[in-house]
């Protein structure tokens, strides 16, 4: 049980942080799209790298912290 809330709290962390960085970041960052990109278009899941980076290493810090939590109890 103790993975199941590591991996459910990476997955919703991991989803927010990736939409919310391709939101606000991926328009300064390069590849610079030539027009406003919306979470519809596939430019938006194929060029958001910081999204994938930022929501990758933020859900993993939560997964971690799920994990000691159940571990410390």
């Amino acid at each position: 049980m103790k993975y199941a809330s590591a991996f459910v709290s990476f997955t919703f962390v991991f989803v927010v942080v990736f939409v919310l960085a391709g939101w606000f970041l991926m328009p300064h960052l390069p590849p610079v799209p030539d027009h406003r990109v919306t979470v519809f278009e596939a430019e938006y899941w194929k060029d958001n790298w910081i999204g994938y980076l930022l929501g990758a290493l933020l859900g993993g810090m939560a997964a971690r912290s799920s994990l000691k939590k159940v571990a410390k109890s």
